[in-house]
């Protein structure tokens, strides 16, 4: 039973942290989330106007960047930013510049202190916990056997 407890209080604290670590390889990062959900999750919380965006902007491109396994660590390391600083690292190589949001200079908003709302023992949403000021995208889990996968991100702002 304590064994049980431990995993329970401490397994999504530690997935917490194998997504954000940046020692991690990029193809190690891919166990960790189902890039199928992710994906459903971020086109759900597109603009209709990304429909119409021209190659080689496409919304097939957009939504390949955004679930791409760096892209995803940099929304976890920074829960309140713009969710193009986190996509800009999925970009292929071609479609990479300096500054894909042409801001600079830029601060990490990043967290330490991170809130788990449970969803029985199958589920959990992780949410950045450090302001009461400003919200920060949401992340929910599934467990897979004893291991927790990440399958959304609820984004502050629509995808546009």
């Amino acid at each position: 039973m304590l064994l049980f407890l431990g995993w329970y209080f401490l397994s999504p604290r530690f997935t917490i942290s194998q997504l954000s670590d940046w020692s991690t390889a990029s193809q190690d990062l891919t166990a960790l989330y189902d890039r199928a959900k992710v994906r459903s999750s971020f086109e759900q919380q597109m603009l209709p106007q990304v429909e119409t965006y021209p190659p080689p902007w496409t919304k097939r491109v957009v939504l390949d960047a955004m679930t791409d396994p760096d892209a995803i660590r940099a929304f976890v390391v920074e829960p309140y930013g713009d969710w193009q600083f986190a996509a800009a690292l999925g970009l292929p190589d071609e479609l990479q510049t300096e500054d894909p949001t042409d801001v600079m200079p830029r601060l990490m908003e990043t967290t330490e202190n991170w809130e788990f709302e449970r969803k029985g023992i199958d589920e959990f949403v992780a949410s950045p916990s450090d302001r009461s000021d400003q919200q920060g995208n949401s992340y929910k889990f599934e467990r897979e056997g004893l291991r927790w996968r990440l399958v959304s991100i609820k984004l502050t702002t629509k995808i546009r």
